[in-house]
């Protein structure tokens, strides 16, 4: 079942041209954000990571009624790019490449654990560091390696900076790997609250629970468009998918 959130005053106008990003993500269920310039109109999630399909659309169009717009006054789009499963990943990515060409509009790629690091870092110091780790199955997680990116004219930070990842591995090779910010607790997301021997020991619960917040990765793209940063849509599956095509038949001797 979807959540909704809509902000305070998040009614567009339609006469104050900020740019208007609809910001996606499917790396864990779906999520739908809408950004105006630093104004969240509206937030709607699901926690069904297997009918993105059937819950994505209708959240969108929820978001972009809630906020009172149509989709010909979105600006831009922001997309998740995973790491995460073949399918879910792919539903997100096809819906914002459609509806940009659709539309005419830019369509932006972020890691969608960029958004997990950028939420945990965005009051910490200069020298913090955060590990981000969400669910890749298989008994592994997913993980990223950050510390915050100031911007030269603006509050820090504006972005994080990637120290390590994305990749994937068993809890006990990500543990072995980060030893000082799992013992300081600085770890985010639900792929740490699965395995709380390797990872949550000294962590804020809060953090375990934590997930991609949509309006983070329009944050992002507004950060990026600005200083020449990483904004692909290519897919981060990060290893192949669990069905591959069958091989062709084999010749008649």
């Amino acid at each position: 079942m979807a959540s909704a959130h809509a902000g305070p005053g998040s009614t567009y106008s339609g006469t104050v041209r900020e740019p208007l990003i609809l910001c996606l993500d499917t790396s864990d269920g779906g999520a739908v954000g809408l950004l105006c310039g630093e104004d969240p109109l509206g937030t709607e999630r699901s926690g069904d990571a297997r009918r993105h399909t059937e819950t994505l659309t209708p959240m969108i169009e929820s978001v972009l009624h809630g906020a009172g717009i149509t989709p010909r006054d979105l600006t831009a789009i922001a997309v998740g790019t995973g790491p995460a499963p073949f399918t879910g990943l792919r539903v997100g990515l096809v819906t914002a490449m459609t509806m940009g060409r659709a539309l005419g509009i830019g369509v932006h790629g972020v890691c969608s654990l960029d958004a997990l690091g950028y939420a945990a870092l965005v009051s910490a110091g200069p020298d913090a560091e955060v590990l981000a780790l969400t669910d890749a199955r298989r008994r592994e997680v997913y993980w990223a390696h950050y510390r915050p990116a100031a911007l030269a004219d603006g509050p820090a930070p504006f972005d994080v900076h990637t120290l390590g990842g994305p990749g994937v591995d068993t809890p006990a090779e990500v543990a072995s790997r980060f030893p000082d910010p799992i013992a300081e607790g600085a770890v985010v997301g639900r792929g740490a609250a699965l395995y709380p021997d390797a990872f949550a020991a000294h962590a804020v619960p809060d953090a375990l629970a934590a997930v991609v917040d949509p309006i983070v990765l329009g944050r992002i793209t507004t950060a990026r468009l600005g200083s020449g940063g990483d904004l692909t849509t290519a897919p981060r599956y990060l290893r192949r998918p669990d069905i591959h095509a069958a091989p062709g038949r084999k010749r008649a001797s």
